[in-house]
């Protein structure tokens, strides 16, 4: 009884919510279907019809044929769609992310605009031609499953400038599937399976893009056909080698960058006279180039080196001048952060110039910063402690200020004292010295008495002379006449008298 009570009462409930996701869902449809399938702007002056990510398989019907640019990318069309007819002032075609494997229609002939033409990401195994001409400048054919390439594919596009083959399958190209391409300016070949440099004929061509190929071998000869070939890149293969004399006198760009290449010679480049970028990065190279190997390239002003593990054991003064030769100006080598040695232990992680002279010039090794500091620092705190210990020795050391300075005394000859001098002795005569025992038995004897020897005496009137007195004489009194003195000079003797 409950169920058939609750039952109605639910449907009652959820009745009108079902009743507008229908109205819902039937606004949605006849929106979808009155909304158009294509989307028409104009950009950058050019009308764009954009079709793509839409699932079609054929064209809707009253679509604008005055478009320029049409979008039919990420679709499911299995053919080229015939409402294409209709569309004449086409200039960019995207055909993109379909199932396309046919050929290009011929009414494409009749489109003298088209420039670009976008078939990548679709399944063509092999490109051949009809035999018609189109006024395509570029074709996009990558990311699709091409293994052949009919000799005469490009012979019928005598505007193409741009043609990007990569992704594919293939392994080799026919000498001559260019050489009617009078205007092919670029070709990208990368991500294929070329196992040597594929060799051709291309007036024109001036940019190669042959990456990730596995190329194992580069021939003398493989650029010979290519008169007027600027740039090559041949990065990510497996390049053991460079031969020597690889020709090519319009080079100027060659990229060599992540292969296995560990040695070069004189003559790796010695054939590249216009050589003017260079890129050996991510490589096997060990031992430090010598200046010669670039010798044949004056125009070379790029060299990219990264990634190469040098090793600067045993070298000799030629690291230096290779150093200098890739770093003078105009700079060639632009990452020059890489030019490291990563062996022996004593230079690692030194530049190749600090390498050389740690090894040849020990003493003018240059000190980093932090440690020029901390000698200075360790030099000033030497300084202080000395001078504090220095100070203390002399406090301990130093004499009781308390305590008077000695007296000075001194003594004439006639014993009397004069005022204190600093000196300790001054003579102000000098003396002869006694004479020995032995010398003055040598000496003659005096013929005369003491009294024969005249005495000057110091008197009031001048030269009076009187006779000295005999021996004998000295024993008897008598008075003297004034104040008799020597005419000898005293001589002052400084005597220093301490007292304690």
């Amino acid at each position: 009884m409950a169920s058939d009570v609750i039952l109605p009462a639910l449907l009652v409930w959820l009745l009108p919510t079902l009743v507008s996701a229908g109205v819902v869902r039937r606004q949605a449809e006849d929106l979808e279907e009155r909304s158009p399938p294509c989307l028409s702007y104009v950009m950058d002056g050019l009308l764009h019809l954009d079709c793509s990510n839409r699932g079609l398989k054929e064209l809707p019907d009253e679509l604008d044929t005055t478009a320029q640019v049409l979008l039919l990318s990420n679709n499911n069309f299995h053919t080229f769609p015939t409402q294409l007819q209709n569309f004449s002032r086409v200039v960019t075609l995207d055909l993109s992310g379909n199932h396309l494997s046919h050929p290009i229609p011929s009414y494409l002939e009749n489109w003298d605009k088209l420039q670009t033409l976008d078939l990548s990401n679709n399944l063509y195994d092999t490109w051949t031609t009809n035999g018609q001409k189109y006024s395509i400048k570029n074709l996009d054919l990558s990311k699709n499953k091409i293994n052949a390439v009919d000799d005469r594919a490009f012979t019928t596009m005598p505007n193409l400038r741009f043609l990007d083959l990569s992704e594919n399958r293939i392994n080799d190209l026919p000498p001559e599937v260019f050489s009617e391409a009078h205007k092919l300016d670029r070709l990208i070949l990368s991500r294929n399976y070329f196992s040597d440099v594929p060799s051709f004929q291309s007036p024109s061509l001036r940019s190669l893009h042959l990456s990730s190929c596995q190329i194992a071998n580069i021939n003398v000869d493989s650029l010979v056909g290519m008169g007027s070939l600027v740039e090559l890149d041949l990065s990510m293969n497996q390049v053991e080698a460079i031969p020597e004399n690889f020709a090519s006198y319009t080079l100027q760009e060659l990229n060599l960058s992540y292969n296995s290449i560990n040695a070069l010679t004189d003559n790796s480049f010695s054939s590249l006279p216009h050589l003017a970028v260079l890129d050996l990065r991510g490589n096997e190279f060990r031992d430090v180039w010598s200046t010669s190997h670039f010798a044949s390239n004056p125009f070379l002003r790029q060299v990219y080196v990264k990634g190469n593990r040098w090793s600067c054991e045993g070298f000799s003064v030629n690291l230096l001048l290779t150093y200098e030769f890739l770093t003078k100006e105009p700079t060639k080598i632009v990452d020059r952060e890489s030019l490291i040695c990563y062996t022996p232990s004593n230079v690692t992680q030194l530049s190749w110039q600090q390498a050389y002279i740690r090894t040849w010039h020990p003493v003018e090794t240059s000190t980093p910063p932090f440690t020029t500091i901390a000698l200075m620092v360790g030099v000033i705190i030497g300084i202080v402690i000395t001078s504090c210990v220095c100070r203390g020795l002399v406090s301990i050391t130093r004499p009781d200020q308390s305590r008077p300075p000695p007296d000075t005394t001194t003594l004439n000859l006639n014993g009397t004292a004069t005022q204190p001098r600093v000196e300790s002795v001054i003579l102000r005569v000098p003396l002869d010295p006694p004479p020995s025992y032995e010398d003055a038995l040598l000496m003659p004897r005096l013929n005369s008495s003491f009294h024969s020897l005249p005495d000057f005496v110091d008197e009031e009137e001048p030269r009076n002379y009187r006779r000295s007195r005999s021996i004998g004489d000295l024993t008897e009194t008598r008075s003297r006449i004034g104040d008799r003195r020597s005419m000898r000079r005293p001589v002052e003797i400084h005597a220093r008298i301490s007292i304690d």
